[in-house]
């Protein structure tokens, strides 16, 4: 049987926990979050990988494709998270603020397969970020061939902070895509910027599983 539904997702996130750059705010309205610790505090998403399309996230997008009608109705939707900074010393927070989502767009390149191409970009919304967090982004296809069962992607994602990618398959337990740590010591580097580590994946869906 072909594929009938399928959602794929991303997420851009700044893992709870980045050894040697990551304290506790030390009081204040989020005493006790982690931080990156740099000119302010910059909040964590106060998580590590994660499923969940809700789960907070500096870029999300989120690709539907429904396969029902008599064509594929393709659908995508993206979303920046709030991000705070405070206060080194006493926690005060200094800015929350979202950042933009003008310049994260997805377009239908083939309904035969279905290809759906993204563009994703955004810039931190608070002054004086590190330079690991000046530019966010990625770029790429996701491709469906629903009567084989097959789903294969092909981005270009950054360095920094920790990037994440997941399908679920007419409704089943979401499949990893991929998952990717940011390296030691690239926080304070500006080769972080933009997006530059491809990622290829290829799902075949075996209706009661998935092979990766």
């Amino acid at each position: 049987m072909a594929v009938q539904f399928v959602a794929v997702w991303l997420n851009v996130f700044i893992p709870w926990d980045i050894p040697g750059i990551t304290v506790r705010v030390p009081s204040g309205p989020h005493a006790g979050k982690t931080a990156l610790d740099a000119h302010t505090l910059l909040l964590t998403d106060q998580r590590a990988f994660s499923d969940d399309p809700r789960a907070s996230s500096r870029m999300h997008s989120c690709v539907t494709i429904d396969l029902a009608g008599s064509e594929p109705a393709v659908a995508a939707t993206h979303r920046c998270d709030w991000m705070i900074t405070c206060d080194r010393e006493r926690g005060k927070v200094t800015c929350r603020a979202r950042a933009s989502t003008e310049q994260m767009v997805a377009s239908v390149v083939s309904l035969d397969p279905v290809v759906v191409r993204l563009g994703c970009a955004t810039r931190h919304p608070c002054p004086a970020p590190l330079p690991a967090l000046e530019e966010l982004a990625y770029r790429g296809t996701v491709i469906l061939r629903p009567n084989i069962r097959e789903l294969s992607i092909d981005f270009m994602v950054g360095l920094f902070p920790a990037f994440e990618g997941y399908a679920a398959i007419d409704g089943r337990r979401a499949t990893i895509l991929f998952r990717q740590a940011p390296p030691a010591g690239i926080v304070t580097s500006h080769a972080a910027r933009g997006a530059q580590r491809r990622i290829r994946t290829l799902v075949v869906d075996r209706e009661d599983d998935c092979v990766v």
